[in-house]
């Protein structure tokens, strides 16, 4: 047998073993990966804050960077991994808003309340007869705003799935304190202390399978996060509260009349336009071409219970006063 070690036999075994080594690193590299991906944290729709914009507002300055600010600042609870913002355009309003919807992501959405009424070429109002008409409390409707087509009849006043489509934001708020009530008690202003055997029911319902938490220390953590994610959203609960009280928000409420012809209330979205740096945000075009935020409502999306983790629209209130109002 010949054995001898030429050049040639050299060189094929070299490039035979770079081959294989090739071949050994891929794969390795594809194992590491793939462990990753079993053993990394998935992040759900209600640990995920959406943010979104509707057709016929602009992005300011500040809208594509706002996902990054609300993370990179910590402005929401622990338990938000992950912050996304998007709007939407003349294009894909309502496609990309039911694709989203579909798959249960959003939580609120900011949107225009401008109705436009039936003119005449000199821009006087009209009435369903044409009539020149002096207000438009008085005038036939020629488009009804995106808020209204939006939420008008689909505003739910429960937690319940299945529900609504939107949250009624009246009973949002008041959900809301009701939620912190379990906790805390009546005094909400008074009591800082939650109580610790809900707290930790509260964690371990929400958290009880996730990744983050599998020994005993990554736990008792996790219920120390919790304690001062609900001490965070009391006092964002509060601070908001007073900011309705003051009439800095309000909501935009609709009458409707039920099959029975029952009128009823719905309060479709908070109006935020007097916010005077909320134009750097998003804002709407008046008939002169200017950016205009009068308007300008955010709803909240119905996502059911969720353990809590929907109030954190609260904590959005607040933060938006404190970037963008006085």
């Amino acid at each position: 047998m010949d054995a001898r070690i030429t050049k040639q036999r050299l060189g094929n075994l070299l490039s035979y073993d770079w081959l294989k080594m090739l071949v050994t690193i891929a794969i390795f590299v594809f194992l590491v990966v793939l462990l990753f991906t079993m053993t990394a944290t998935r992040v759900s729709n209600a640990q995920t804050f959406t943010v979104y914009a509707y057709n016929g507002l602009s992005a300011g300055k500040r809208f594509n960077t706002l996902a990054g600010t609300l993370k990179d600042d910590h402005i929401l609870s622990y338990d938000t991994l992950e912050t996304e913002a998007e709007l939407f355009t003349d294009e894909s309003r309502y496609d990309m808003l039911s694709l989203r919807r579909s798959t249960g992501a959003g939580d609120v959405m900011f949107i225009s309340d401008v109705w436009t009424y039936k003119t005449d070429d000199d821009g006087n109002l009209l009435d369903e007869d044409g009539k020149i008409v002096d207000s438009t409390e008085d005038a036939a409707v020629e488009t009804t705003s995106a808020l209204y087509s939006i939420a008008m009849g689909a505003a739910a006043s429960s937690l319940e799935e299945g529900y609504g489509s939107v949250y009624d934001t009246r009973f949002f708020m008041q959900a809301c304190g009701e939620y912190l009530v379990s906790f805390f008690g009546e005094d909400l202003v008074n009591n800082n202390t939650p109580d610790e055997a809900a707290v930790r029911a509260s964690f371990l319902e929400r958290n009880s399978g996730d990744k983050r938490y599998k020994n005993d220390d990554a736990r008792e953590k996790g219920i120390a996060d919790e304690r001062q994610r609900l001490i965070d959203l009391k006092d964002d609960y509060l601070f908001v509260r007073d900011l309705f009280d003051r009439g800095v928000y309000s909501h935009t409420v609709y009458e409707g009349t039920n099959d029975d012809g029952e009128t009823y209330e719905m309060a479709l979205g908070i109006n935020v336009g007097g916010l005077g740096g909320i134009s750097d945000l998003v804002y709407y075009n008046d008939s002169e071409s200017r950016a205009v935020t009068d308007k300008l409502n955010l709803i909240f999306f119905f996502n059911g219970e969720q353990n809590g983790m929907l109030y954190e629209s609260v904590t959005f209130l607040r933060y938006l006063y404190e970037e963008y109002g006085e």
